[in-house]
């Protein structure tokens, strides 16, 4: 199995500020690594110590080609990290996570951070649809959210970046968009909610533990969530029919991770253990990610650490983006 994965270096320059990496999943045999951050428009100056603008975002597969979110764009490259072309929009401003729209791998579903607003674009960067949380009736009644004032016309790409909208009143930090089938998620960690955008309106998770959330994806059969508690530094598991939290798992508890918090304490700005990125194998087995910089396979049935890669020994190298792909 080949893993892909990305990483935010904290506190870095920009232009050091992040990597990609490609691994042979059973040597951890590293094949091959890049740098990343964001180009045209550059960043040249980020005072945020936490990440922001630096390093890699989600990442999507498919058979032939590698999706990897920047800061305001998103990298097309071959599965031998060659980069091939890039997508934009000028509504794309602090990407997190990206995802393809259900079956339709040219549709491309973006979950601008900066702006609050989950958007729909093709390969070329086409804006097809946009949702704007802020906006919606229900999430301002329930929330008391107001819309945001942008000019959706005009380039937003950085024009956001020193603006510190997370503290701003009404921002909800829609930090994902995640499909299945005909059904499209969004997740606002800021009110801890869950939110399906197609093919009807309705928050369907809310709960004190999304807050903070990271990387949800849906299972196989579509019944359940599993996201990353972040801060919580665990797994959570919702059923979507019942909007219940069915299940965590606790990194702390395996042996291996315990010992790397103790070993890697938390820094200013980072936390050790910090959870993000996660990819379903199968119907047994995930991958994580955490920081300092490393991958865990759990086995979610019997909750056991399968296997353990640790990439770098600085809290400050937190992934972010994982995806696999067989040999």
């Amino acid at each position: 199995m080949l893993v892909y994965f990305d990483i935010v270096k904290r506190r870095r320059p920009i232009r050091e500020g992040g990597e990609l990496v490609k691994t042979d999943w059973s040597t951890k045999e590293i094949l091959k690594r890049i740098p990343i951050y964001p180009t045209d428009p550059d960043v040249e100056y980020d005072p945020n110590p936490r990440g922001n603008s630096r390093g890699g975002k989600g990442i999507i597969i498919n058979q032939k080609e590698l999706f990897v979110g920047t800061y305001h764009a998103i990298l097309v490259l071959d599965l031998h990290l060659n980069l091939k072309r890039k997508i934009t929009n000028h509504l794309f401003s602090n990407i997190h996570e990206i995802c393809f729209a259900g079956d339709n791998e040219e549709r491309i579903w973006v979950s601008s951070t900066a702006i609050d607003c989950a958007l729909l674009v093709d390969q070329a960067g086409n804006c097809l649809k946009s949702w704007w949380p802020r906006e919606e009736a229900l999430l301002q009644e329930k929330y008391g959210l107001f819309p945001m004032d942008i000019d959706k016309t005009a380039d937003n790409r950085i024009k956001y970046l020193h603006a510190e909208l997370e503290k701003k009143e009404s921002h909800t930090h829609l930090n994902s968009v995640t499909a299945s089938g005909k059904h499209t998620y969004a997740l606002m960690k800021k009110q801890g909610i869950v939110v399906q955008i197609e093919p009807a309106i309705k928050i369907v998770l809310e709960d004190e533990w999304i807050r903070g959330a990271h990387s949800p994806v849906v299972s196989g059969d579509g019944e359940q969530m599993i996201m990353c508690g972040s801060a919580s530094k665990h797994i959570l598991f919702y059923q979507l029919r019942t909007g219940k939290l069915i299940k965590k798992i606790n990194f702390l508890d395996f042996v291996e991770i315990a010992e790397l918090h103790r070993k890697y304490p938390d820094q200013p700005y980072n936390k050790s253990i910090f959870v993000r990125g996660l990819e379903i194998i199968d119907a047994n087995r995930i991958l994580v990610g955490v920081a300092p910089a490393s991958i865990l396979e759990i086995d979610i049935n019997r909750n056991r650490l399968s296997d353990f890669y640790q990439y770098s020994s600085d809290v400050g190298d937190a992934v972010h983006g994982i995806v696999h792909m067989s040999k």
